[in-house]
């Protein structure tokens, strides 16, 4: 399995930073501004998991939905209970206190999770892309077999119904009654 890639946006005041690195995710700090996330995106355009904390303060929520449109990473939240959030706004959010093991679990789960999502995704518009082949192809063979339509009324006025070859009898039938006769 490939490393997995960590942006952490904003100071690491609770040494989160190496606790991720010593259980093999590759990290990369960034402050929390616009443009210092417009420079970690254009370093680095995959990362695995996006992290926030509100270790100090709110994050910005301008921050967050500019993450959210460079990226389809998840995004983390590390939450303090006594500053408010919008916590809608990340894929997981892990409670203050909780201990590195269990969250590190959490954060490779949501970052499986993700990938797995995503290669369902890929599947699905490679399976909607013959599906949608095999209907032009379909759709081409029928406008191929297609016939004019057939307007019963012609009948009645004495017209051709359509373009349908009339149907007659072949030229030797003749009823057994009048072979016989004739013979």
């Amino acid at each position: 399995m490939a490393t997995s890639t960590i942006l952490h946006i904003g100071e690491d005041v609770c040494q989160r930073i190496p606790v991720m690195e010593t259980a093999g995710f590759a990290v990369f700090q960034s402050p929390c501004s616009i443009p210092a996330i417009h420079t970690a995106f254009e370093r680095e355009e995959d990362y695995s998991a996006v992290v926030f904390h509100t270790d100090i303060a709110a994050v910005p929520e301008v921050a967050v939905r500019e993450t959210r449109d460079l990226s389809e990473a998840p995004l983390v939240l590390f939450q303090n209970p006594t500053i408010t959030c919008d916590e809608g706004e990340f894929d997981l959010v892990i409670p203050a206190l909780t201990p590195p093991d269990i969250w590190l679990e959490k954060l490779r789960d949501v970052i499986q999770a993700c990938r797995e999502a995503r290669e369902r995704s890929m599947q699905l518009r490679e399976d909607c892309a013959a599906v949608r082949s095999m209907s032009r192809a379909l759709r081409a063979r029928s406008v191929r077999n297609r016939v004019a339509p057939i307007d019963p009324d012609a009948l009645w006025r004495h017209e051709d119904a359509g373009s349908l070859p009339e149907s007659k009898p072949p030229e030797d039938f003749r009823p057994r009654e009048r072979r016989e006769k004739a013979g």
